[in-house]
């Protein structure tokens, strides 16, 4: 039986192929970040798993180069690298870790990023790194003193597998947590509009979907009641957060600090230019590289997940 040959272009050399030899399908493993380390053509595939890292979004233009494309699994649960309705279009099938959501509850690193984040906001072990750095040890001791969880009133946006994992690790630290989101009623924790959250919390996470009603959710007019000295943590996406009024407001209100694994255009290369960035290298907010799900064991369950699913659909 000739196999059915797919295209695998997100991070692969620590996975252990042999694990994923599978009847039906010949994968292909090519590590693709961007248009160029793209090929001319690719006749003969029928599936592809591609990177959700790349800085390019599969549109009409790259679909061009993929003429027998069947199926699109991405080993993600955003899909905003991927033009929905070309490929609707040209009847291609789109499929991501949410179409196994009972594999995709094993994935927890998004989550332990974000409570890290959390942590670290509260207790700034960025900034202790650097005082060793710089060869100081408690010279500057009130900038080193943090805040503890307990006690603190957590806000979440967004109470799906990330945000209820988030809610139920501050509650262990006997956090009082309280959570927006339209489409789940939780009796755990107490459920509330985002002005309350935004005026009521120390610390709030940012967790949700990114889709058509989440795009600029967060915007001056929910920025401008955050508490004193409170903390505003994304993980979600970029475009959740309206930037330019984010920016605006930080440069406002010094007391105000911000963390986040994403930016705004991530998928077409322009979030490099973001002035998030300069905020991050003078320290006024800290930023890390979209990595919330970059482990071995959560890119491992996505990749298998994704493949089974390409196996199951193709």
């Amino acid at each position: 039986m000739t196999k059915l040959k797919c295209l695998f272009s997100a991070p692969s050399t620590f996975i252990d192929k042999k694990i994923f030899l599978k009847k039906k399908i010949h994968l292909t493993f090519k590590e693709i970040w961007s248009q160029n380390d793209l090929s001319n053509s690719y006749n003969d595939i029928v599936g592809w798993i591609p990177n959700p890292g790349q800085n390019f979004i599969i549109n009409s233009k790259i679909l061009e180069k993929f003429p027998n494309l069947k199926l699109i699994v991405t080993p993600s649960t955003g899909n905003n690298h991927i033009n929905l309705k070309e490929c609707l279009k040209k009847q291609i099938k789109v499929f991501s870790l949410l179409n196994d959501r009972k594999q995709l509850k094993k994935i927890t690193s998004s989550s332990e990023f974000t409570f890290l984040l959390a942590l670290n906001s509260l207790r700034r072990l960025d900034f202790a790194f650097k005082e060793v750095d710089r060869n100081r040890w408690r010279q500057n001791e009130d900038q080193l003193r943090g805040r503890e969880i307990y006690g603190k009133k957590i806000g979440i946006i967004g109470l799906g597998r990330i945000g209820l994992n988030l809610a139920k690790w501050f509650n262990m630290f006997r956090a009082e947590v309280f959570y927006y989101d339209k489409y789940v009623d939780n009796k755990k924790f107490l459920k509330k509009n985002i002005k309350y959250i935004f005026k009521n919390s120390d610390l709030i996470c940012i967790c949700c979907s990114l889709n058509k009603q989440t795009i600029n959710l967060i915007d001056k007019d929910y920025l401008f009641y955050m508490k004193k000295n409170s903390i505003l943590i994304n993980t979600s996406r970029g475009e959740v957060i309206n930037e330019k009024n984010l920016i605006k407001f930080l440069n406002s209100r010094k007391d105000i600090f911000y963390t986040s694994d994403v930016l705004k255009d991530e998928t077409n290369g322009k979030h490099i230019n973001s002035k998030l960035i300069d905020l991050h290298k003078n320290r006024r907010v800290l930023i890390t590289p979209h990595i919330a799900g970059a482990t071995i064991e959560s890119q491992s369950k996505a990749a298998e997940i994704a493949i089974n699913l390409l196996i199951k659909y193709l």
